[in-house]
């Protein structure tokens, strides 16, 4: 069975993750699929759902300066493809990160692949498209709003299109009553789920505000810790308001929300619809590529949802009383009942396994043998004109010298780390359960190369 590396980059939210989790449910006697992941959120996934994986910290953690962190990520996909024998890495994020590009550039005999989500931002994100040469082949999970896709990859003619891909399609939905009484939630009260990224902001507030107005309904909140103090909630208000710590996947409790209020990301977006929930959705403008508005829009236009801009609480709340209402709702959920089941995760493994079977080698192009020989040859250059030139031509260039924090901890090494681990302020270098002897030299060769202390 040939073994596929899921990777994914940190994100803004849970999308990349969450399909690659789907697909490696997915994979049953296809492939074996191993996870690789930059989220924080890989530890709940993994040990929420029994899946294989190790976390790797992204650039942001500012363990070593980015330089590095490129080369490092490199050598951490060199080596966990060499202990796996994997056949195909699979990226899922907007923009593959230079160090996948190095590692391509070593290993010719392994696939890469890029799952590249459609909805893009028009004009956004355009210089990634350069990336798309290295890849061998791009899988595209589908969007239900794909007929409103104005992006840049809207009319691409080198992609696998694939339904779309979501956690429901891989997990068994838990029956409201125990669904209920797992997540500590009232059995006779209706309750609204509201998963909004900027909890404290004015549109969050209003959504929660609205909601609580009416005496009947709960607040489920999933965005943790937040304090009844954080949230501005009188005593008698808060005291309606729950908050859901480290439940993962959401999908599986839907059941229990009679109505949910939430951005509009690839996750919560199909996740909602596939899952029949009557749902405000509230696109984000903190997302830089993701087209959150043309997916809002597009429900709404088709009646699956309501809508309302962020940038407008006052409107938040005139929508968020309308979902309140039971026609209203039952309306919403009649529509959403004649969408087909999602079936994109079976299909995106079936993709992939079709990539292991059939790979060859990688063909360098012109472009990447240019870049490779520059690539070789700048740090001989670097090296002739010293370090203070470098750094004069930096500065030159307008370049800040980039500086790195001394590690408050030594650098760990551990199997399988737990949230509170890759979340805290020491490095972790989290290795796959039941690696090999070689596999952990491998690993701590490459921690003292590239942190400050390690």
């Amino acid at each position: 069975m040939p073994t596929v590396i899921l990777a994914t980059s940190n994100g803004t939210g849970m999308g990349h993750l969450a399909r690659a989790a789907a697909t490696a449910l997915a994979a049953g006697e296809m492939f074996r699929p191993v996870l690789f992941s930059m989220s924080q959120a890989l530890p709940l996934v993994r040990s929420s759902l029994g899946l294989t994986g190790e976390y790797c910290p992204s650039p942001q953690r500012r363990f070593m300066t980015s330089v590095d962190w490129h080369e490092y990520l490199a050598r951490r996909i060199e080596a966990v493809i060499a202990e796996t024998g994997a056949q195909v890495f699979a990226f899922d994020g907007a923009f593959p990160y230079h160090g996948v590009s190095l590692a391509r550039r070593r290993l010719p005999d392994v696939a890469f692949v890029w799952v590249r989500r459609g909805m893009w931002k028009p004009g956004a994100n355009l210089h990634a498209l350069r990336k798309r040469r290295m890849f061998d082949a791009v899988l595209e999970p589908g969007d239900l709003a794909a007929e409103a896709d104005r992006g840049a990859t809207a009319a691409a003619a080198d992609v696998v299109r694939v339904p779309p891909v979501t956690l429901l399609e891989c997990v068994d939905r838990v029956p409201k009553e125990q669904a209920r009484a797992e997540l500590g939630l009232d059995q006779d009260r209706p309750v609204a789920l509201v998963t909004l990224r900027t909890q404290g902001s004015d549109a969050a507030m209003a959504a929660v505000r609205t909601i609580l107005a009416d005496d009947s309904w709960l607040v489920a909140l999933t965005r943790s810790p937040i304090s009844a103090g954080d949230l501005g909630l009188e005593p008698h208000l808060a005291q309606r308001v729950v908050r859901l710590h480290g439940v993962f996947p959401l999908a599986r409790y839907l059941s229990a929300f009679d109505a949910a209020v939430t951005e509009t990301g690839y996750n919560s977006f199909h996740e909602m619809l596939y899952g029949r929930m009557p749902v405000v959705f509230v696109p984000t403008e903190a997302a830089l590529t993701d087209d959150q508005a043309a997916r809002a829009s597009w429900a709404a236009g088709k009646k699956l949802a309501l809508s309302a801009p962020e940038r407008d609480p006052d409107r938040v709340a005139g929508v968020v009383t309308r979902l309140l209402d039971h026609d209203v709702r039952a309306e919403l959920a009649g529509r959403l009942a004649e969408l087909s089941a999602p079936e994109g995760a079976a299909a995106a493994a079936t993709t992939l396994a079709d990539v292991a079977a059939g790979f060859t080698a990688h063909r360098f192009s012109v472009p990447e043998r240019a870049e490779m020989v520059r690539a070789a040859v700048r740090p001989a250059v670097e090296k002739v004109i010293g370090p203070r030139a470098v750094a004069g031509i930096q500065r030159l260039l307008g370049r800040r010298e980039e500086r790195v924090p001394p590690l408050p901890g030594p650098v760990t090494f551990t199997e399988s780390a737990g949230t509170d681990a890759v979340s805290g302020t020491s490095p972790v270098e989290d290795l796959l359960p039941g690696s090999s002897a070689g596999y952990r030299r491998r690993r701590e060769e490459i921690a003292r190369t590239f942190y400050p202390s390690g």
